[in-house]
């Protein structure tokens, strides 16, 4: 089984500071088999993260995209994502780019989802360490709609890649990985954050306004 952690956040992100290299270092002593690196509304990190890529090590392109409803994950494309259109549009031209386009933590504060969810979603993020009940109501959501699911850590510290992921029967490609996923065989895994790690990234992004 490959296990790949496809949510994580660098300093391209404004709310992280680890770098590209301390992703991947984290990555390999948590012993994935592979990573994306998905940065709020950019690709930036891409080019430096494919330089460590290897047989033994994945990098699946990937953003996060801050759509108008929420916040959505493309996996596979290695171009920029139009940021604040509808969630139908978003998930259109992440899939005219090539990628697969998944519901990122869809349900916020609020415990309502989004309306992103009624956009024909190739997955949903059903397991995130931050979001404790939200996790439960995705999961549902998923089941009741037959929509396969996804985890991945949403780390914005390297301490955090990891924590969740999806595990995947063999060792494939980027491409072959992506129609897994969509096709419902990816097996979610993880745990929720650590306070001190929850209260260390709250600090962080209040340092940082």
């Amino acid at each position: 089984m490959g296990k790949y952690d496809l949510h994580i956040h660098t300093i391209h992100s404004k709310d992280s500071p680890s770098t590209v290299e301390d992703v991947v270092k984290a990555a390999k002593e948590a012993n994935l088999d592979g990573i994306a690196i998905t940065d709020h509304n950019t690709i930036q990190g891409l080019e430096e993260a494919l330089e460590f890529s290897s047989k033994e090590f994945l990098i699946v392109p990937g953003i996060e995209v801050s759509s108008k409803d929420g916040h959505i994950l493309g996996l596979g494309i290695r171009d920029k994502v139009t940021p604040r259109l509808s969630a139908s549009k978003t998930v259109s031209e992440i899939r005219e780019k090539g990628g697969i386009a998944i519901a990122a933590h869809p349900f916020g504060l609020n415990l309502k989802p989004f309306s992103a969810l009624k956009a024909n979603f190739d997955a949903i993020e059903v397991l995130n360490p931050r979001r404790y009940l939200g996790n439960h109501l995705a999961k549902n959501y998923a089941e009741k709609h037959d929509i396969p699911q996804f985890s991945g850590s949403d780390a914005h510290f390297a301490e955090g890649v990891g924590m969740a992921g999806i595990s995947i029967e063999g060792k494939p490609k980027v491409e072959e990985l992506l129609k897994k996923i969509k096709r419902g065989e990816a097996s979610v895994f993880g745990r929720t954050l650590p306070l001190r790690t929850y209260l260390q990234r709250a600090l962080y992004k209040f340092s940082a306004l």
